[in-house]
């Protein structure tokens, strides 16, 4: 039996009924197929500045730099009119090549072609090579910087 202002199936046209007209929990029991996914949003806004970090531990202490520069001059080398040759200077022990060069004292006509450091991680010795056109016999110097801890 079907009680006052209450209408069955029979009596209900398609379309006629409406969600006003359908009590709570009907409502809720209501669930249609799900849709089709949405399309993405725009990026939002780029956030606020995070806070600073906290300092990071002390690195491990480093080697000691070199304390002690020296420059030394290597032995005197005679080279004849129209020739060519090198000279060398050495430092001494526990020491590197920092530097260098050649030393020829005011004669004109004298050439220094090259010079370089001895090969090598930690070079020791400085080279020079020079050519003489000054048509006599001169006295050259090779000479490097040298440093140590």
């Amino acid at each position: 039996m079907i009680g006052a202002n209450t209408v069955s199936s029979p009596q209900v046209v398609n379309g006629s009924l409406q969600t006003k007209d359908l009590s709570g929990k009907a409502r809720k029991a209501l669930k249609g197929n799900r849709g089709p996914r949405g399309l993405a949003g725009a990026a939002g806004a780029a956030g606020a500045k995070g806070a600073t970090g906290a300092q990071g531990i002390q690195g491990v202490k480093g080697d000691p730099g070199a304390t002690t520069v020296t420059v030394v001059q290597g032995p005197t080398v005679t080279i004849a009119a129209a020739g060519k040759d090198f000279a060398s200077a050495s430092c001494p022990a526990g020491s590197v090549a920092t530097g260098g060069g050649g030393v020829n004292v005011n004669t004109s006509g004298v050439h220094l072609l090259q010079s370089f450091a001895n090969t090598g991680a930690s070079p020791t010795a400085w080279t020079v090579s020079y050519e003489n056109t000054s048509g006599a016999s001169v006295d050259v110097h090779a000479r490097v910087v040298c440093a140590s801890p």
